[in-house]
Parts: structure tokens; sequence; C-alpha cells
């Protein structure tokens, strides 16, 4: 039911009872320059600290990969207290070298055959080991015209073994020798020689006659991280669409030595697919997820996409007074219990992301001031700032003045938002734990410096 209110200092009174009134302060945790120079005698500034906040996880089916999407996310994460556990699988392929491709020469010996991919980068632990294994490929109908849900894990034979490598970050990031010459920093694994030797007998006319032949012999490779491990503590990123990305073939003849063949990573013909996997079980977050608080949930938490999101809700805004918004924003504040949380090896993201909810079914919309002030005035950057035990925390903010405007003009809804951190084009490990409904000083706050008329 809506409030009628009669007059604006009903108004103001009403909301310092609801929701509290800060005063005229540069809060640190509230953010410092909200307040807008110049003389407001007429200034109000009050704090909404009744937003009802629910954190949620959905699969969303629309986050796939496949077609331009080549950073791929391999590793597992066993030892977050706060959100849990996270597994990321690869899946790939590699073409010929050519369309009839054969060895050179004659009496070809196998010295190695190693399955290279571009090193990108790390988050989390960069001196705790992980190892991969590398299986081969039993999907049906793996091929680089199709997309793959991150949560469908493709087909692969667990009874066939190809390679094994234990590395860590550090170990990986370097740059490699490769019969003298170097190449950029790689994730290398040697295959079997039974693989490799087989291989050696495949000939131009059959499988080697064309990617068709080749991809019904070799489906594919699957890279999966040791998932059974408690001091798992990073993921790796990987770059598919790069000429490190490759199988290689080094071999001799009866005539020449340090021969090799690359059968290359090719972003217009070979499949890739990235599988990431949550498991919260036995996590702090496991308490937060899907509850339906009508109350919201004291503590929020936000994981990069696949993973969790919050739903927000600030109840009977649309009765805020009729005034002039000089500036409205959302703030959303980390909170921590110090190490224990691990902060220090899984960081937060970035950037936040805040759309608002359309009212049909579960779609969003851009917020008016992102689609007229643009993201920087917008907001949702990560900012530090000092909390009230003397922490550095992160914080951040969004301006949603112009929304409210609307609002209280009866030109917009009052359906919600969806607050989650902000989309890349592969899984990502970022996390979040704020203050959530409700929670003390470091709850989700809504602060309003409005004009009277």
């Amino acid at each position: 039911m809506k409030i009628n209110f009669r007059n604006l200092s009903f108004v103001a009174a009403s909301f310092a009872l609801l929701y509290g009134v800060s005063g005229c302060n540069e809060s640190t945790i509230l953010g410092k320059g909200l307040i807008p120079p110049g003389d407001f005698v007429n200034g109000q500034d009050t704090t909404i600290n009744g937003v009802i906040a629910n954190n949620i996880y959905k699969y969303d089916s629309s986050f796939i990969n496949g077609y331009g999407r080549y950073e791929k996310a391999l590793g597992s994460i066993t030892t977050d207290p706060v959100f849990g556990k996270t597994h990321a699988f690869v899946f790939m392929q590699v073409g010929l070298p050519t369309s009839a491709f054969t060895f050179a020469g004659s009496g070809q010996t196998l010295d190695s055959v190693v399955l290279s991919l571009a090193y990108l980068g790390y988050k989390g632990d960069s001196t705790t080991p992980q190892t991969f294994r590398v299986y081969r490929m039993a999907e049906t109908g793996f091929k680089i015209d199709s997309n793959y849900a991150y949560n469908k894990p493709l087909q692969y034979n667990p009874g066939e073994l190809l390679g094994t490598a234990t590395v860590t970050p550090r170990t990986v990031r370097d740059s490699v020798s490769v019969y003298g010459t170097k190449e950029t920093a790689q994730l290398r694994i040697k295959l079997s020689n039974a693989f490799g030797n087989d291989l050696l007998q495949q000939k131009s006319d059959v499988n080697f006659k064309n990617d068709s032949t080749f991809r019904a012999y070799l489906k594919g490779f699957a890279l999966v991280p040791d998932t059974t491990s408690g001091t798992n503590r990073n993921m790796l990123f990987f770059d598919m669409d790069n000429a490190n990305t490759k199988l290689t073939v080094f071999y001799k003849n009866t005539t020449d030595d340090s021969l090799r063949a690359t059968f290359a990573f090719n972003s217009s013909s070979s499949a890739h697919a990235n599988f990431l996997a949550r498991n919260y079980n036995g996590a702090e977050v496991s308490k937060y997820i899907n509850t339906g608080n009508a109350n919201g949930d004291s503590i929020l938490f936000l994981q990069s996409t696949p993973g969790l999101y919050t739903n927000l809700l600030i109840p009977n805004l649309e009765n805020f007074p009729n005034a002039v918004i000089n500036k409205a924003e959302l703030v959303i504040t980390q909170i921590t219990v110090g190490p224990g949380d691990m902060n220090n090896i899984f960081t937060e993201p970035a950037k936040l992301s805040l759309t608002q909810y359309t009212g049909v079914n579960d779609s969003t919309k851009n917020v008016i001031d992102f689609t007229t002030g643009g993201d920087t005035y917008f907001g949702g950057t990560k900012q530090v700032i000092t909390n009230f035990g003397g922490v550095q925390v992160a914080q951040y903010t969004f301006n949603v003045g112009r929304f409210l405007q609307m609002l209280l003009k009866k030109q917009e809804t009052n359906t919600g938002f969806r607050l989650q951190v902000v989309r890349t084009g592969y899984p990502d490990i970022d996390r979040l734990k704020a203050g959530g409904s409700k929670l003390s000083q470091y709850n989700i706050k809504l602060r309003i410096i409005y004009t009277k008329p």
C-alpha cells in the first residue's frame, strides 16, 4: 500500500525515522564528495538504509562460449572459505598443418609431442602448484559453429589419459626456448609417446586427408584440473587464438634431426569451450543463497558470472518527497573478518554492474543514469576506503539521481535492480562479500541529497 504524505516536513520526519538522516557530514563509508559544492540552505541529506537485498544463484543460459570468446580459464580452487570451490575445464581442437598432410621423409622417429596453450595470466596464489591432465575427447559433434553453455561438461574418455603437468603460475609465466627459439609464456604438457607414435602412423589419404577426417580421428583434447587437492588456490587464463596454442610433434627421420610438425589451433575451424563448476557446500556463502528472505540477506555475495548476483529493492522509494534531487548514490561496502576471508588471495572485482528490472519476467534494462550520463558518471568502479575499524576495503557507488527524479515524476517504476560483477568474456573468480540488508554501519545504503521546493 502506498503512503500518502501531506507535506514535505512530515515526509522528511518520516524518512528520518524509517531510514535515519545522516546530516551533512562527508562520511568515508558513504563516499566523500557526495554533496555538491555550494550553499544548500534548504538542502537535505538523507540516508536510506532499508534496502532489501537477496543473493541469487541462477545459471544464466545466455552466458555461453565459443565463436570469438577465445580467453579460457583453467584450474581449481578448493581453499576459499567464503565462496567455496570453483573448477574450470578447457576443451579444444587443433587442425592439420595442411590438407593431405604427411610427416617429412621416411623412417620417422618420435622425440616428443607437446600440447601448449598461450598464457594470459592468473588470479590467486602464484606459488601454489596445480596438476592438469589431458584426455582425448569423446564429445559427438564438437564443432566450431556451436556455442556451449559454461555449465555443460563435454564428454571425454577418462581411461585415455594423454599427459599430465604440475605447474605454478610463476613457472608458466616465463618465456621458453624451443629448439633454440624463444617463445612467449605458455603452459606445456608433454603427451604420451604412444599418442605421438600413433600420430606418426597416420596417412595423408586417410585420417590426415582433410579437417573432416582429422576431426573424426581426433575429436579434441580435454584439459582437466585435479579437483581433489585441498591446496588449490589459483586460476590460470589462456588465449586460444594465439600462435603458441598448438600441438607440436618433435621428430626425426632417416636423414634429418630436430624436425617438427605443428597442429595449430585455428580460429576459423577449431572448436573450443570452457566448463565452469561452482560448489558452495560448506562455505560461508551457502547460508545466504536463494533464501527468499523478505527482509533481505544481511551479507551480499557477488561473484563473476557464471556465479552469484544480488536483487535489490527499495520499498516505497516512489513515495519519497517531491523534491529536486541533487544527487542520489547507492553505496556498497566490502566487509571482512580479516585474513580468514582470504581477500589477499581471492580479490574483489574491479567493477560492478547495476541494471534495472523491467517488471517483465526476469529481464533488465540500463538505468537511466547510465543511458544519459555514461559509464563514468554512473559509477560502479572499485574505490578503496578505510572502514570504521581502520581497515582498507573496497567500496562501489552508483549515481541514480536521474532515476529517482523520474520515479518521483511517475516516469519510472520501482521494480528493483540487479547488482552483479561486470561480465567478462570468460569465466572468472573475482568475488565480493559486502554489507547487505540492515547490517550495522556497513549495510547497503542509498544516500540522497535533495532540495526542498
